[in-house]
C-alpha cells in the first residue's frame, strides 16, 4: 500500500482548517444543537426521518465568522439542501450578500 508520503495524493500532511472544524467535536456538538433546535425537521418541506443536513445560509467557507452562529444555519432535508445557492460551493457572488 502507498500510505503518507508514498502515496501520490500526499499533500505533506496538510488538513484544511475547514475539514479540521468540520470534523471537530465542538462542530459536532454545533450540528447536534442545530438539529434539536429545529426538531429533526427540514425547515423548507417539513419532512422528518430523513438524512439531515445543516446548511450554512452565509457560506461556511467565505464567513468564517460564522461558521459557529446558530441564526446562520438551518435544518434541511438532503433533497431542498441541493436546491440552495451555495450547495457544493456553487455559488455567485452577488448572491452571498444578499442571503439571510
Amino acid at each position: 500500500k502507498l500510505r503518507r508520503e508514498k502515496s501520490y495524493l500526499w499533500k505533506g500532511g496538510l488538513t484544511s482548517v475547514n475539514l479540521m472544524i468540520r470534523n471537530s467535536i465542538e462542530y459536532r456538538f454545533f450540528r447536534e444543537a442545530i438539529l434539536k433546535r429545529d426538531n429533526f425537521t427540514c425547515q423548507e418541506c417539513g419532512t422528518k426521518g430523513e438524512e439531515l443536513q445543516i446548511h450554512h445560509i452565509k457560506p461556511f467557507s467565505l464567513f468564517p465568522e460564522l461558521r459557529l452562529a446558530m441564526d446562520n444555519v438551518i435544518t434541511l432535508c438532503i433533497s431542498c439542501h441541493k436546491k440552495t445557492d451555495s450547495y457544493l460551493n456553487r455559488y455567485s457572488e452577488e448572491k452571498v450578500g444578499t442571503q439571510v
